[in-house]
């Protein structure tokens, strides 16, 4: 089972690699609507950002939306997808039996050892300030 999590893992990594030449020439065409109509560039952000719930008051021109228009965007968002496919803990899968240590004994101990039949196991990751 975890040779074929394994395959797919590398068939969604592979997947999100076929589309890095679709964003970078998405990437291109937001740029160049930016040089040729960057009011009409700039209202379509603002448009998109009413759509997400972003506050788009700040923004006066498409250079305050540096980031959108710059490598970078294309290189973090597939870099992001890429770290979720390969992370231990995933939506639909028994979740990773971590290792913890108990700080007044300085003794590790398995998350799941501390579960007990008949009582939910609560993990709070909340500050311990």
């Amino acid at each position: 089972n975890k040779q074929n999590m394994r395959l797919g893992d590398i068939l969604k990594i592979g997947w999100i690699l076929l589309w890095v030449p679709f964003n970078l020439a998405m990437l291109l065409l937001r740029n160049i609507a930016s040089f040729i109509a960057p009011d009409f560039t700039f209202k379509m952000m603002q448009k998109k950002m009413s759509f997400t719930g972003l506050g788009s008051k700040q923004f006066q021109s498409t250079s305050d939306f540096g980031y959108i228009f710059s490598l970078d965007s294309v290189k973090n968002k597939t870099s992001i997808q890429i770290r979720d496919i390969l992370k231990d803990a995933q939506l639909g899968i028994a979740a990773p039996n971590l290792t913890l240590m108990d700080l007044s004994t300085k003794t590790s101990t398995s998350l799941l050892s501390l579960a007990k039949v008949g009582r939910p196991l609560v993990v709070n990751f909340g500050s311990c300030t």
